[in-house]
């Protein structure tokens, strides 16, 4: 037989502290974790029901003769009674939380309006991509919205990964172990934290290297935990051998709470600074208790609610109002389908005629495929059997536009879309247009997380690493927008900046963060590298060089990258063979040098010694002229009138 273990609990393990423990300091921590638990066990022990009942929609873990259920009743499968679980339903919970967790578009806002304070944004900006993508962020977002809509809430919490030498985080996927005690009845600010799970003896000897043994209180053996054999009387052997039904016998618990700094000196009417602590538990002994500055007297969990409940710190799960329109359509369901097969089940004969016997012999009985012979004058009538005409269809559909009305997951959402509305752009957008105005307050309250995540795991970063830390000085702001979720949006944004750009409404930089791109400066290099390559955009290049030579003509200096472009642009122009750049000379001649000026009639001969003008050989001068950004090219005659032609 297994030894059947009580869990040793908070209550229970703070008397053994008591009663056992050597340190009062620790005892007293672990009756205060007490007593504050023991404050909202009631709305905890509320939210948890809940949560079992949201598991069993989601994923319904009872199997019937019909595989898996997510409502099973006794004797659901006797004979004569059908019984229907549609398990369709988590695409109530998965649609709307991949829809939230669509990456939005994301800028870093420097705090003031200079050189240097973009810079520095867009070094910070760059470091946040490059930290979401070594953390994973978007996949864990997306289990954080998952959970959300599932629970209604859950929570992030943020820690120093000092293996890889950064930030992290994770996301509670079990919410009902996580107790939360606010500061103030705004729901604003947290006070403390508490998570609770339970473990094994071998796994308390494994992680915190203490021992589980039995001690007798009131009759019963209950687990005690210490930190040095002989405490109480050793395990049996068969109490290592949990079966899946029995709970674990200890439960750990992971206390975070603030505390004034031991250098403050708290003032009437000014905030005391305040230190982050954290003690963590093993049963009734204290394995662990530290402060963390890196925190600044936050609490490392960061919240997040499913949608927005007025007065209550909590939110909603996607279920809540689903669960009674679900129960209903499988009950129409399952009563139809067993109406359905008592008339179809069995068929029903009669003898009739003037011999026709009261009570019909076994052998008079009809069987198939063998012929009867009712008797003289006799013959077999079938019964028809009666046949409610319920609107069984129409039923079904009135929940089904109940269940669309409450979560706004319309026909194209669900896949189920006529063609007549697939084939129609405005048709698409509308549908999705209308989901979005259902889903905006789950999404901000989504969006203001990431933000407030990040914020902390700023703060947590630059305390831990000083080279970064004039990068992640917390002076710069993360400015979020809602992403689009169809194609159209796409093309209609994309259009919008290009014509703001063009319109010099927006510069290139603003125009590139709303269609999407991460690295606006990166790209932007991008582009100056392509540009100043002839052999791809050559009339680009030629105006590079020609705008140079023009420059320094009139005596203005270029600054030393645009003169390196100039150059570079120059240099492919004179290798294409196109540019005719006299050897030392960048670029071409500017338009008002004298040899590019037209020889009018009796024009001065070239100087001695001098070159030729352009297009002297061949009497054509060849002229190119910059406007607008683009060169724009003519020839010029340069023969002389009287001359041109024999005879004249």
């Amino acid at each position: 037989m297994v030894a059947q273990l009580k869990v040793l609990d908070a209550t229970t393990a703070s008397r053994l502290a008591f009663e056992y423990g050597d340190d009062p300091d620790a005892a007293q921590l672990l009756a205060l974790i007490n007593r504050r638990k023991t404050t909202i066990d009631a709305e905890q022990g509320v939210f948890a029901q809940l949560c079992d009942r949201w598991d069993n929609l989601y994923y319904p873990q009872t199997f019937t003769l019909g595989g898996a259920d997510h409502w099973p009743e006794p004797g659901s499968q006797s004979p004569g009674k059908t019984h229907i679980s549609l398990n369709v339903y988590k695409v109530y919970v998965d649609l709307p939380a991949a829809l939230q967790a669509v990456p939005p578009v994301e800028n870093m806002k420097p705090a003031e309006a200079n050189e240097d304070a973009r810079a520095t944004s867009v070094l910070g900006e760059r470091l946040y991509f490059a930290w979401k993508d070594e953390v994973d962020f978007e996949l864990k977002a997306h289990r954080a919205a998952i959970t959300k809509a599932l629970y209604g809430r859950t929570a992030a919490k943020v820690f120093w990964d000092s293996e890889n030498d950064r930030v992290d985080f994770s996301v509670v996927d079990q919410p009902r172990n996580l107790w939360l005690g606010w500061s103030d009845s705004n729901y604003s600010k947290l006070d403390w934290a508490l998570y609770v799970y339970r473990i094994t003896p071998e796994e308390a000897l494994a992680r915190f290297g203490v021992e589980v043994t039995l001690v007798e209180r009131q009759g019963q053996m209950v687990p005690i935990v210490s930190n040095s054999t002989g405490l109480g009387a050793p395990l049996p052997p068969n109490a290592q051998a949990y079966d899946a039904q029995q709970p674990m016998a200890v439960e750990v618990y992971d206390y975070w709470c603030r505390q004034p700094r031991e250098d403050a000196r708290p003032e009437v009417g000014k905030p005391t600074p305040m230190d982050t602590w954290n003690a963590i538990y093993c049963g009734n002994i204290r394995v662990q208790w530290e402060k963390f500055t890196e925190y600044d007297g936050a609490i490392p969990y960061i919240p997040v609610f499913n949608t927005y409940v007025p007065g209550l710190p909590e939110g909603r799960s996607e279920f809540y109002d689903i669960e009674p329109l679900i129960r209903d359509k499988d009950e129409r369901l399952s009563q139809h389908s067993q109406f359905l097969h008592q008339v179809v089940s069995g068929q029903y004969w009669q003898l009739v005629g003037p011999e026709a016997p009261d009570v019909v012999p076994p052998n008079l009985r009809p069987q198939a495929n063998r012929v009867l012979a009712p008797g003289a004058g006799n013959r077999v009538e079938n019964i028809t059997p009666f046949f409610a005409g319920f609107e069984v269809e129409q039923h079904l559909d009135r929940l089904d536009r109940e269940m669309a009305d409450v979560s706004g997951l319309n026909d194209l959402l669900r896949g189920q879309a006529p063609s007549a509305v697939l084939s129609s752009s405005k048709a698409i957008s509308a549908l999705v247009a209308n989901y979005e105005t259902r889903i905006r307050m789950p999404r901000d309250m989504f969006y203001t997380w990431r933000r407030d995540l990040w914020s902390l795991a700023n703060r947590v970063w630059a305390a831990k690493s000083s080279d970064l830390r004039p990068i992640l000085d917390g002076s710069r702001v993360i400015v979020v927008e809602p992403p689009s979720l169809t194609p159209r949006d796409d093309m209609e944004a994309a259009t919008m900046s290009a014509n703001l750009v063009t319109g010099k409404l927006w510069s290139q930089r603003r125009g590139m963060d709303r269609v999407g791109v991460e690295d606006p400066e990166q790209e932007q290099d991008l582009i100056r590298e392509e540009r100043t390559d002839a052999t791809m955009f050559p009339a680009d290049v030629q105006v590079q060089a020609q705008l140079l030579a023009l420059l320094q003509q009139m005596g203005f200096a270029a600054n030393a990258q645009a003169q390196g472009q100039a150059e570079q642009a120059a240099a492919q122009l004179g290798g294409l063979g196109g540019a005719g750049t006299p050897p030392g000379q960048t670029g071409q001649p500017a338009m008002n040098a004298p040899a590019e000026q037209p020889v009018g009639p009796g024009g001065p001969p070239p100087e001695a010694g001098a070159p030729p003008a352009p297009g002297a050989e061949t009497g054509f001068l060849a002229q190119t002229a910059v406007k607008e950004g683009e060169p724009q090219n003519r020839l010029l005659s340069q023969t002389q009138f009287g001359q041109g032609a024999p005879g004249g």
